[in-house]
């Protein structure tokens, strides 16, 4: 679909805060729709599975941005820069009721990892 590559950085740990950690992009925009996609992240020779967010962050009523959650990986990535290749998109972005909500949701999209 598409690839591009991006730097890690810091953001705010909401998703780890979720249980959910997640690697910030410093990108401001991409030729894709905003959306949760399946996403194949490159760093060296690794290549693991993610879910990437690209958009609003709507519960939250905050601005556009770009966060993997990569599959099994735990390791401190931030100030390196990771190639992304987009697979396919997996749903819209959407503003969730309250975080418990959105939690549940991020369990189903994580689903997508497992096909």
């Amino acid at each position: 679909m598409f690839s591009f590559r991006a730097k890690v950085v810091k953001g705010l740990s909401r998703g780890r805060q979720l249980g959910f950690p997640t690697a910030n992009l410093e990108i401001k925009s991409l030729p894709v729709d905003y959306g949760v996609y399946l996403a194949r992240v490159k760093l060296g020779r690794i290549v693991k599975l993610a879910l990437m967010h690209y958009g609003p962050k709507a519960t939250f009523n905050e601005a556009v941005s770009c966060e993997l959650f990569i599959k099994n990986f735990r390791k401190n990535i931030y100030g390196l820069t990771l190639e992304v290749e987009i697979v396919r998109k997996i749903r819209k972005v959407k503003k969730f009721v309250d975080v418990e909500a959105l939690k549940k949701q991020i369990k189903r999209d994580l689903k997508e990892l497992e096909k």
